[in-house]
């Protein structure tokens, strides 16, 4: 659902019917519950952010007692919504929930170091609008028409009965900003807009929003958007762009590293980009975040990785410097251009690795 993208029943406002009963499923357990823990997957964005800020806001209106976790802070941009500053980054190895909603996680493995085990959950609630293989919920409302988990968050408080309060609609707000790219993608649909139109008549100002989640950005991360538009290459082709950043990169900007977020947007932006690259230096090897216009997929890339990804996105860590990683993507890269089927598995991370590495993935 992020990127560009295949549109998504964007001509109509109707919700899928298997959607509307999970939605309904939700809505009771909520009801029946007291304490609810809500989360979504770790180094959350937009939408894991405002998804579950506007759970947690419903809720307690509702009179529940609610905690909202998340293993690292929200990133800039969505760490002022209402509820933000109460979330917490531990769970106390003995703490118990009525019920525990995950929201936007895409994979159970992506949910944090404290998330609690199945005997201390409570009725285990997943909603989503990625696809799983196997949804791990007790109720699962999984519904990929939706343009982001807001509208998903939205449904569930039509079915329990709970008002749009301020709070709330901001919340629904910033997640369908963050998700349809500021209601640019394939993904924004004619439902999309009908939820936004019921999120301003509850009280959200359009440019409020605007100015707090685009253009309120710290100078260190303007400064590291200006190294990354000067330094990147781009192939023979035209069609593909890598840049790499460093340590040393961030220090020289005065930025820190959740300011690299969304910075991969401004080179896929580029005319003719198809696919662009960010290559950043982490702790313990290099990360890759790949975005795509939608014609070429960032599954294939990620594939000579040993990875997956969908396509128009795709992020994953590699135990190896930034230099030869960047080196390894340019040279997928210049397959994939040539015309030629992405190159098999160079390199591929072992499993142990693996799990070590993925809680550093994003979204």
């Amino acid at each position: 659902m992020h990127g560009t993208g295949k549109p998504l029943g964007r001509h109509t406002k109707d919700v899928p019917k298997s959607a509307l009963v999970a939605a309904k499923a939700v809505a009771v357990a909520l009801d029946d519950a007291q304490t609810v823990l809500v989360l979504g997957h770790t180094h959350a964005d937009g939408d894991v952010a405002g998804s579950s800020l506007a759970l947690a806001a419903a809720l307690r209106e509702a009179g529940k007692q609610v905690t909202v976790y998340n293993e690292y802070p929200y990133p800039q941009g969505f760490d002022w919504l209402p509820g933000a500053q109460a979330i917490v980054h531990s769970l106390a190895d003995d703490a118990r929930f009525d019920a525990t909603v995950v929201v936007d996680a895409a994979d159970p493995m992506r949910c944090g170091a404290h998330f609690p085990d199945a005997d201390r959950r409570g009725t285990f609630i997943w909603m989503d609008h990625h696809h799983i293989e196997t949804p791990p919920g007790d109720i699962n409302y999984i519904d990929l028409t939706a343009a982001a988990v807001g509208e998903q968050v939205a449904e569930v408080m039509d079915a329990m009965g709970i008002p749009l309060s301020t709070d709330s609609a901001q919340c629904i707000y910033a997640s369908l900003v963050a998700d349809t790219g500021g209601f640019r993608y394939g993904n924004t649909s004619a439902r999309a807009f009908a939820l936004a139109a019921r999120l301003v008549a509850a009280g959200v100002n359009a440019w409020t929003m605007t100015e707090r989640i685009y253009e309120s950005q710290d100078e260190g991360r303007t400064r590291l958007l200006g190294q990354t538009l000067t330094s990147f290459d781009r192939s023979k082709g035209g069609k593909f762009a890598v840049a790499t950043l460093t340590q040393q990169d961030l220090d020289q900007a005065g930025a820190e590293p959740p300011h690299i977020k969304g910075l991969v947007n401004h080179l896929r932006a580029i005319r003719g980009i198809e696919v662009a690259a960010l290559v950043h230096e982490v702790q313990g090897g290099t990360k890759v975040i790949l975005r795509s216009k939608g014609n070429v997929s960032c599954a294939d890339v990620a594939q000579a990785f040993g990875e997956k990804g969908h396509t128009n996105a795709a992020g994953f860590t590699v135990p190896e410097e930034p230099k030869r990683v960047a080196s390894r993507v340019r040279s997928v890269f210049d397959t994939l251009e040539a015309g030629r089927s992405s190159p098999k598995v160079v390199k591929k991370t072992s499993k142990k690795k693996r799990r070590s590495t993925r809680r550093a993935r994003a979204s």
